[in-house]
């Protein structure tokens, strides 16, 4: 008995990780994790495949929709600005808000069927396959015997149904695969090179990876935003649409040169009936007239779904609540809260949206009346927005974020969507008073076109890039980390409804989008989204408390788990070795 009593005191906590790049095993005996820097761990080998695929694929949807409002306002003829159409600027917006909205609608089909049918991988190729016939529609119909044969203004149509199904049908989903491919989900200790003990922290290696993936967007943005407006101007829409064809064919084959390294989860049972079981079950718990006095002391209705809710006062379920409730267990309801949590903070988000979609349509014709160099196309102007986006990505990544952490400054994530939506409303103001002075200048008021340099947008451009930076990223990475396994892509999908209600917003707002209203349009814009993300703030701000209080309970849960498999491991030693004395 002493013997063992000895080999129980020497115990010490071991940790280990399975990264390739981080298989240390470090000793944590007395080690206060709180107090440790926090790093992100690399990127996994196969992620790259999907961050390459993702490249080409964003690098067709941007480059390919870029030239849709010239391509539908202006009429055909005229050297220095490119059109097809002539359906006039109010109808091109709305087009193009119909296509935003059609795109971040259909993630959520594509994140069902990912998840409960055909798992992600297999939804991405049946997607692509779609997407790849939707730009086939439109190079063909915008050909000139497609527009010589009347098919180009139903071809477009037809193209922008096909293609928000595919691209659609994907993008809630090529993220999540992205992320599931760290093996190592909980946070660890390890040892660097230099000797110091740091916390390997998952949600910083999601967020890691997040800031590359969306660095890689932009450069396919960038890269297609400028060549396709060069295209559209030089040699025909034709050719602004054939170009992106081939490049989401090489994303295609891309992603499939992969399939050997993926980590692919296997599609589960139906998860929103699981959900909707959940939901129904602590409603009629807490709604009887028994549990009065502790629907007042819940923290969540949620947990009267748990077996262990530690509500004050809740009574004991019945047989047949017990029996109901065999479907689940308290780790899928503290999961289930924790994702309506990251839904929550999706409704206000479509205000900040509205801003960012001004980009596409609105800014476009803003810059078609400004002063500009000869051959530089209007619509090519927004690539200063991925161009911000892809120097400034690596700056936060690799020197701001961790010059903060160093410091033990945590700038938690609902600050940083708050910042995002401040950044974004002073993007419209600028947007505002650039338009306020167009309208002021003679040289407009007497011919329509005006001598103020387009260069001059170029803040409003960089102002929506910071601002994505802190409140896109973030949003889709609070949706990732905060979703169980089983609902990673519908959760990921629903992240991306704020983008589709912005387009909805767009689309009613679009009848007015023509002058002389602009200068309004942007300002309601920008008081919008400042108020809203005020708003957001103090709704939303505790929510960064509830995740330390969370990351702290899995920490602690985890530390548990590591002493009880030592202790376990120690005392199955020390009685062999008892034996072996003992004989």
């Amino acid at each position: 008995m002493n013997e063992k009593s000895e080999i129980i005191s020497e115990i010490k906590v071991v940790e280990t990780t399975t990264e390739a790049d981080s298989d240390a095993v470090t000793q944590t005996e007395g080690v206060d994790k709180a107090n440790l820097r926090h790093i992100a761990l690399g990127i996994p080998f196969a992620a790259w495949f999907i961050i390459g695929n993702e490249f080409c694929e964003r690098l067709a949807y941007y480059g390919g929709s870029v030239p849709f409002q010239n391509y539908v306002q202006n009429p055909p003829g005229d050297p220095n600005l490119p059109g097809l159409l002539n359906r006039g600027q109010a109808v091109a917006t709305a087009l193009q808000s119909f296509f935003t909205f059609f795109c971040y609608f259909t993630p959520m089909l594509g994140a069902i069927i990912a998840d409960q049918y055909l798992g992600r991988y297999q939804t991405i190729i049946l997607f692509s396959i779609i997407y790849m016939i939707g730009w086939i529609i439109l190079t063909a119909t915008s050909t000139p015997a497609g527009s010589a044969s009347g098919s180009s203004f139903p071809g477009f149509i037809v193209s922008l149904v096909v293609i928000g199904f595919g691209t659609g049908g994907i993008k809630g989903i090529v993220s999540t695969l992205c992320a599931d491919q760290y093996t190592q989900t909980s946070n660890y200790v390890m040892e660097t090179k230099s000797g110091e003990l740091v916390l390997v922290d998952y949600d910083l290696s999601i967020q890691h990876l997040y800031n590359w993936f969306y660095w890689a967007i932009n450069v396919g943005s960038l890269i297609g935003g400028i060549v396709c407006p060069i295209l559209e101007l030089q040699v025909g829409f034709w050719a602004a649409y054939l170009m992106p064809s081939c490049v989401f064919a090489i994303a295609i084959i891309v992603f499939i040169s992969g399939e050997r390294f993926y980590i692919k989860p296997k599609p589960t049972e139906s998860v929103l009936l699981k959900a909707y079981r959940v939901f129904r079950f602590a409603y009629k718990q807490a709604g009887l007239p028994q549990n009065a006095d502790a629907k007042k002391k819940r923290k969540s209705t949620l947990d009267f779904a748990k077996r262990d809710s530690e509500i004050p006062g809740v009574s004991v379920w019945s047989p047949d609540a017990t029996q109901f409730a065999s479907a689940w267990d308290d780790q899928f309801v503290d999961e289930l809260k924790e994702t309506v949590m990251a839904c929550k903070i999706f409704v206000p988000l479509s205000i900040y949206w509205v801003c960012y979609n001004n980009l596409s349509n609105n800014l476009i014709s803003q810059a078609s009346i400004m002063s500009r160099p000869e051959n530089l196309p209007s619509d090519i102007m927004n690539n200063f927005d991925p161009i911000a986006l892809i120097i400034f990505i690596p700056i936060c990544d690799m020197i701001i974020y961790p010059f903060l952490r160093k410091y033990k400054i945590n700038f938690y994530p609902q600050q940083r969507i708050t910042v995002g939506f401040i950044l974004g409303a002073f993007s419209m103001v600028w947007a505002a008073v650039l338009q306020y002075y167009i309208y002021l200048d003679p040289a407009f008021q007497a011919t329509g076109q005006s001598n103020i340099s387009v260069f001059l947008q170029v803040p409003c451009y960089l102002l929506i890039a910071f601002s994505e930076i802190f409140a896109s990223i973030t949003s889709i990475e609070y949706a990732y980390t905060h979703a169980p396994k089983s609902m990673k892509s519908l959760v990921s999908a629903l992240s991306l409804w704020p983008n589709c209600a912005a387009a909805l917003i767009s689309l009613a707002i679009s009848p007015v989008s023509e002058d002389p209203n602009m200068v309004w349009l942007y300002s309601g814009v920008a008081c919008g989204a400042f108020i809203t993300g005020i708003i957001y703030y103090i709704v939303f701000r505790h929510y960064d408390v509830i995740d330390a209080e969370n990351r702290t309970r899995k920490a602690n849960n985890q530390t548990l788990i590591d002493i009880k498999v030592s202790v376990n491991e120690n005392v199955a030693l020390g009685e062999s070795n008892f034996s072996k004395s003992s004989a």
